[in-house]
């Protein structure tokens, strides 16, 4: 078993405990595999991997692996993890890495929390080979989401896990990547039912505050006996939700609408060229208009020409 490989009373051990109890953990995981990759003799950077189970979890696909974050709780975990040499601490949008090092980039949940994301994306392009490959998961913004007004409720705000923005619409993506990416696929997942039992288990685990705390004491490798009542609270309510989120994702598959809150991206890098906003007459951009299959005629355009030049 995983945790077998970390002292059982590490924070490590802990995390993947909790992760084998989590049906949304399981799903991201899941999602992102999705789209990585062979990464065998590739070089690949994880961003934004919080506790670190899931950056331990692709690791074990192979290839070379360094893992970033800005948060000081995240950064304190990986290092645990992985060792301070493979954990880069960011300081806002720019990579402490040289032009064209990485093969894969996966940024995962994290994007969402950086005030320039543009030019985030624009740095992970610079530090991507040519053939390189982007995955991006996001919180996905719905016209009508049950689970985040739930979250409100709750205080589970994004202001409280350190989120500048509630997510993201592929329109949105499409916007922020047009100068320099292609987005070759995309899905979305996520089920109400499931998501919101992990809502109700956060806030009784108090884990929003984990979230964004400062990096926990710890004696080695092991941890005080604060954050092992901690962890152990929220495994026992991890356990006992189990079987409801089983049951709970089986209901999650009989109702479309209240699935897709979470969107995943792949993609590639192309010559980064600052690219003019074309848009229709109703407002709508040319990427919205393709996602929702309406797209108009050259005359629709505001632009007569339909110029789509590559000037800035």
């Amino acid at each position: 078993m995983m945790q077998d490989q970390f002292d059982p009373d590490s924070a490590a051990a802990w995390q993947v405990r909790l992760f084998k109890k989590s049906l949304t953990k399981q799903a991201r995981l899941e999602s992102l595999q999705r789209f990585l990759p062979e990464t065998n003799e590739k070089i690949c950077l994880d961003v934004g991997g919080g506790s670190g189970v899931i950056p331990y979890l692709l690791r074990r696909r192979g290839g070379s692996w360094v893992s970033a974050d800005s948060r000081p709780q995240a950064v304190a975990s990986m290092q645990e993890l992985f060792g301070e040499e493979q954990v880069f601490d960011l300081q806002g949008a720019e990579l402490p890495f040289e032009d064209d090092t990485f093969d894969v980039i996966v940024i995962i949940e994290y994007l969402e929390s950086i005030r320039e994301d543009a030019t985030f994306l624009k740095e992970c392009h610079r530090c991507l080979s040519e053939e390189g490959e982007l995955i991006i998961h996001v919180p996905h913004v719905k016209s009508f989401s049950l689970n985040r007004g739930l979250r409100n409720l709750l205080g589970l705000t994004d202001e409280k896990f350190g989120r500048l923005r509630p997510g993201y619409r592929l329109s949105g993506l499409y916007e922020i990547s047009k100068d320099g990416y292609d987005i070759v696929e995309n899905l979305t997942y996520g089920g109400y039912l499931v998501e919101s039992l992990e809502s109700w288990i956060q806030f009784f685990s108090g884990a929003a505050d984990e979230e964004v705390g400062e990096p926990p004491e710890r004696q080695g490798t092991t941890m005080g006996q604060r954050d092992l009542r901690r962890f152990s609270k929220q495994y026992r309510l991890y356990s006992l939700m189990y079987p409801f989120q089983k049951l709970s994702a089986g209901l999650d598959r009989l109702f479309s609408f209240t699935r897709n809150h979470y969107l995943v991206i792949k993609a590639r890098p192309r010559p980064w060229v600052q690219r003019r906003g074309v848009r229709m007459r109703d407002g709508r951009s040319i990427a919205d208009a393709a996602i929702n299959t309406k797209i108009g005629t050259a005359a629709d355009l505001t632009d007569p020409k339909n110029n789509r030049s590559n000037a800035g």
